[in-house]
């Protein structure tokens, strides 16, 4: 790749080097050149059809997937709440992260053609990992001369487990994937086109932009930091702002399209934005926190060995052109992170539409490094092979760690479970079994609170007790106690669970550091239902209902007696007992 060829005005796909220099010196060998060109025509060819190859497999195996997986708790809110809303309120309603907005309306479009169907659900999603190989490929036909340096960019992005997930999942991070290195790959095609023929470039960068800030929200700071470095990087500052705006006019005024677009939707919604800010993501108190947080970021999404590859290549191709692309792909990535110091942290997918643009930096570096070094030209396909082994190895390990567990199987398991344990689920996960087993899961959690014997948490090893006020405020009680045994719900899935036992209280015992759960039913007085819900966490709330005969309860037991406790216990007449996790 040599971004200087925007001088000459020769074509992305030619590349001047000495002895290509000296070969047109030469007379032409009657054949010879036709038959190199042909070699070289059959040699594409067959480099396309084996990516294609690839692709289709991957993408078969995907629409197996969104088959036969459950939905998870992301999908289904999108799709119970966003989907019927009409087309301008979706482009309004951006104070939780569920409603992408492309991936909303793609919804609401495809299930008006299939309805009620997991496939018209996430048919968005896969559309977005499709655009996203189409354009990768074009990248690397255009930009890159090297096969293996071409196949190992497309191996590493196609096989990243975490855009698998997302291109199976009714999200719109598969959709930002696409549009951010489109971004970029725009960027790129205006630097090394000759100045008439930019339009198309520029008209592709505005429509990139703006798709990507509608995929998700964040799309904005993908946009500002690769353009801005690219702008620091490529554009010659000091030839003048005429020049300037001789050779980059149509990238500006798209700019100034998006500045519009931004100004229209960022600052028309900018109290429902900052909504959302205050409710989710995470703030970041010292430097260690931060860089764990970075750490595993990088770790899931595969940034963590792309990123020091790219320090290596900027170093291996300082004093040339093409350190750049190093530079601009790394860099952006960098500042990406540091831009959670200004907006909160969030999930390490926010992260992912880096992943392509920084593989395609060092696939750009190896590119140059594969045609100048004969050794390292030998052991590139050794190198490729290994690349492809690990991906693959990795890459479903990687996918299931980026989904959620499948509920489907996790409740079937449960449901065999003693009756006797009552099983604390996670708001998020009873969310998805309410509307998977709605006339199952009530019956199970009624069952399990007759006589109850012992405690079985999921996920976090937490009790998740939802006050029922209005807003409801989520309060995570430890159980402060050892648990009787621990591992995994369902083999295969990462979903782990903790089972305590459970005890009455005893008369006149300090309830400091300890996790009690109060059953009761529609009995007790109402003075006392006002306490508990005044004073307690409602445990699998979304269960929960002014008609539920039964209601458990979950708090912390500091501030109160055991002996306060009992009281109530007897004045309930049989309505409500209390149980001390332990």
């Amino acid at each position: 790749m040599n971004p200087d060829r925007t001088q000459t005005g020769t074509s992305p796909d030619t590349v001047s080097t000495p002895d290509a220099a000296a070969q047109a010196r030469r007379p032409p060998r009657p054949g010879r050149s036709d038959e190199r060109s042909r070699q070289d025509v059959r040699r594409r060819n067959l480099f396309i059809l084996a990516c294609c190859v690839l692709f289709v497999l991957l993408a078969a195996i995907r629409v197996l997937n969104i088959w036969s997986n459950t939905p998870e708790y992301d999908e289904i809110w999108t799709v119970q709440h966003y989907r019927a809303l009409p087309v301008p309120v979706i482009f309004s309603e951006v104070a939780t992260p569920n409603n992408h907005v492309l991936n909303t309306l793609g919804i609401k479009f495809f299930l008006t053609l299939m309805p009620h169907h997991n496939f018209a659900v996430r048919l968005t999603a896969l559309l977005g990992f499709c655009g996203l190989f189409m354009i990768l490929l074009r990248a690397v036909l255009l930009l890159l001369k090297n096969d293996t340096a071409r196949a190992a960019v497309l191996t590493a992005v196609l096989l990243n487990g975490m855009l698998l997930h997302y291109a199976e999942t009714a999200r719109g991070y598969s959709l930002q994937a696409f549009f951010v290195f489109g971004l970029l790959f725009a960027l790129l095609c205006f630097t090394f086109r000759p100045t008439k023929n930019r339009t198309f470039n520029a008209v592709m960068w505005l429509v990139c932009a703006v798709g990507a800030c509608l995929s998700v929200s964040s799309g904005a700071l993908y946009v500002v930091i690769l353009t801005g470095l690219w702008g620091l990087l490529y554009v010659p500052f000091r030839e003048g702002l005429k020049k300037i705006w001789q050779g980059y006019r149509p990238l500006i005024l798209a700019g100034i399209l998006w500045g519009v677009f931004v100004l229209a939707w960022y600052g028309g919604n900018y109290s429902r934005f900052a909504e959302g800010r205050a409710m989710f993501g995470d703030s970041f108190h010292d430097p260690a926190q931060f860089l764990a947080y970075c750490f595993d970021a990088a770790r899931d999404t595969g940034l963590l060995w792309t990123l020091p590859l790219l320090l290596l290549c900027g170093v291996l191709l300082r004093g040339r052109p093409e350190w750049r692309i190093c530079a601009l792909t790394g860099g952006a990535a960098v500042l990406m992170f540091a831009s959670a110091l200004v907006t909160k942290g969030g999930p390490a997918r926010i992260y992912l539409a880096m992943f392509a643009p920084a593989v395609f930096g060092v696939g750009a570096a190896a590119d140059v490094l594969l045609s100048e070094n004969r050794k390292f030209r030998k052991a590139s396909l050794w190198l490729l092979l290994i690349l492809a082994a690990a991906c693959i190895f990795r890459s479903d390990a990687d996918r299931r760690k980026a989904a959620s567990p499948d509920l489907a199987a996790v409740f079937r398991e449960v449901a065999k479970m003693d009756s006797r344990i009552f099983v604390s689920y996670k708001s998020t996960d009873l969310y998805v079994l309410r509307m998977l087993f709605r006339d199952d899961i009530l019956p199970d959690n009624d069952a399990r609170q007759s006589s109850p014997e012992m405690l079985l948490l999921l996920n976090e090893n937490t009790i998740s007790a939802v006050h029922a006020c209005d807003p409801p405020v989520e309060e995570l009680v430890q159980p402060g106690a050892a648990p009787a045994d621990s591992g995994y719900v369902v083999p295969g899935e990462d979903l782990r669970f903790w089972l305590y036992r459970l005890r009455p209280l005893t008369p006149g015992e300090t309830l400091e550091g300890k996790a009690l759960l109060c059953f009761s039913d529609d009995t007790i007085p109402d003075d006392m239902k006002h306490w508990l819900i005044d004073n307690c966490g409602i445990v699998n709330s979304m269960i929960f209902s002014p008609e539920t005969s039964h209601i458990c309860y979950g708090f912390p037991g500091a501030d109160l007696t055991a002996d306060m406790l009992l009281e109530m216990e007897k004045a309930s007449n049989g309505g409500l007992f209390f149980r001390v996790v332990f």
